[in-house]
């Protein structure tokens, strides 16, 4: 599935994502993003199958996610997949370049 915050228009979430077999849920409350740490955008979070968090940073170091080389959430479930432990990433992955999250939803 796939979470979006409670300000994000739900039917563009479902145009870009485009499959049905995808659930897309809506933080309304902003909850499942406080409690996986995510402060702003752009971040992903990973959970594995132990519903554990393997990774929760930036997709890629660029804004428009060009470097190959720095998809951080591609490597991250990548190793996921194939039954890795969690990537170490420098703090281009970790530290959020874009807005902070709003707190007064």
């Amino acid at each position: 599935y796939a979470i979006i915050p409670a300000y994000a228009d739900l039917e563009y979430a479902k145009e870009m994502i485009d499959d049905e077999s995808i659930s897309i849920i809506q933080d309304s409350d902003d909850s499942l993003a406080t409690a996986c740490g995510v402060y702003a955008t752009p971040q992903a979070v990973i959970i594995d199958n132990q519903r554990k968090l393997f990774y929760r940073g930036n997709y890629n170091r660029t804004r428009y996610c060009t470097l190959k080389e720095s998809n951080y959430a591609e490597i991250a479930l990548t190793a996921l997949t194939r039954g890795e432990p969690p990537p170490v990433f420098n703090i281009f992955a970790t530290q959020s370049y874009g807005c902070e999250l709003p707190n007064d939803l």
